[in-house]
């Protein structure tokens, strides 16, 4: 029996009861797909069914106002994605009447869609023969065919997506990439890998000769970079402040509370905004409610809670018109609703003392 045929075995017995596995349609299993970047399934699964319950299709995404699909998007972080995953829904409403159109170089153009996504998305629905290559698939490959090049290298992708095309079973492809995917994510894991329940064992190159310790070879991940931050909560009568600034490292394109990094800053893009320093040079005795910590990707960061309350608001406002930054005010109640990420979640803590 064929390595293929094996896989394609156990992944029929073994395969977890996921609910975007149910039926093999595009839309849902688009969703789950980037949700799932950068979130783990247990995770995701329940914002995944909030989503799905209010966004049960590609229309509906596309009809809805961008902050409410930030608002089901909590928890998940990346907020690029939810955006991209709307202007999306949009295009294949207005060009393909809501459906995915089956060619590769079509779905590639959609906002947010790399070729990992379009090519899972292609085979699973429509069981296209396109080979996927996420983390999982590539560490099954280079276990199995023993690559032994940096995976995080830059010629790697072309090489195990040569293999995993290769390597492809045709006549299931769907079943195929998510039989890869689930090997990884269960079975030949990063460390101590389940090689005994494997059925792709008896001709895994890496566990033949012992060195699934050693394969697959990655380099050490980016150092993460450690940062002060300082973010400002302004408050007039019963409403809280929130502004859109046209170029942040962090929090692109969304109403947040005012903040800006301090110290020692790693590079230019961490500058704090001209309008953040107006803010702090208008108002140079705000009262400090405490710090948390806060981590996204490479960067782990301390900020500070400051809060001014203020008489009338025009002051704050006009500083914020003259620097080109929207601006509007919130019930703290919504706070979490307008400014979907867990940051607000983190700040809303001193304020309700």
């Amino acid at each position: 029996m064929s390595p293929q045929k094996k896989l394609q075995g156990w992944y029929q017995i073994h395969k977890r009861d996921l609910p975007f596995r149910k039926k093999k349609q595009a839309y849902p299993i688009w969703v789950s797909e980037v949700m799932l970047q950068q979130t783990r399934v247990n995770a995701m699964l329940p914002l995944y069914d909030s989503f799905m319950k209010r966004f049960p299709t590609p229309e509906s995404l596309a009809s809805a106002e961008e902050e409410e699909v930030l608002s089901y998007w909590k928890g998940l972080g990346y907020y690029s994605r939810a955006r991209n995953l709307r202007k999306a829904a949009i295009f294949l409403v207005q060009n393909y009447n809501g459906s995915f159109p089956k060619d590769l170089n079509l779905v590639l153009k959609l906002p947010g869609v790399g070729n990992y996504t379009a090519r899972a998305i292609l085979s699973i629905a429509y069981d296209l023969p396109l080979a996927v290559l996420d983390g999982n698939v590539k560490r099954v490959l280079s276990r199995y065919f023993g690559y032994t090049e940096n995976i995080l290298g830059s010629k790697a992708d072309t090489d195990l997506q040569q293999k995993a095309d290769d390597f492809l079973n045709k006549d299931h492809p769907g079943d195929h990439n998510q039989a890869m995917m689930e090997l990884g994510a269960t079975l030949c894991l990063p460390e101590s890998p389940k090689c005994l329940l494997c059925p792709l064992t008896d001709s895994c190159y890496a566990r033949i000769h012992q060195k699934t310790g050693e394969i697959p070879l990655r380099v050490k991940e980016k150092k993460q970079i450690q940062l002060s931050a300082e973010i400002l909560v302004f408050d007039f009568k019963d409403k809280i402040l929130l502004v859109k600034e046209p170029k942040m490292r962090f929090l692109k394109e969304m109403f947040h509370l005012p903040y800006g990094f301090i110290g020692e800053i790693p590079e230019e893009t961490y500058e704090p905004t001209s309008f953040f320093l107006a803010l702090k040079e208008l108002f140079p005795s705000l009262l400090a409610l405490g710090k948390f910590k806060h981590t996204i990707t490479h960067h782990k960061m301390e900020f500070s809670v400051l809060r001014q309350s203020l008489k009338e608001r025009t002051q704050v406002e006009t500083l914020a018109k003259n620097f080109g930054v929207e601006s509007k005010w919130v019930q703290l109640s919504s706070l979490d609703r307008e400014f979907p990420s867990s940051l607000a979640s983190k700040v809303k803590k001193f304020l309700l003392y």
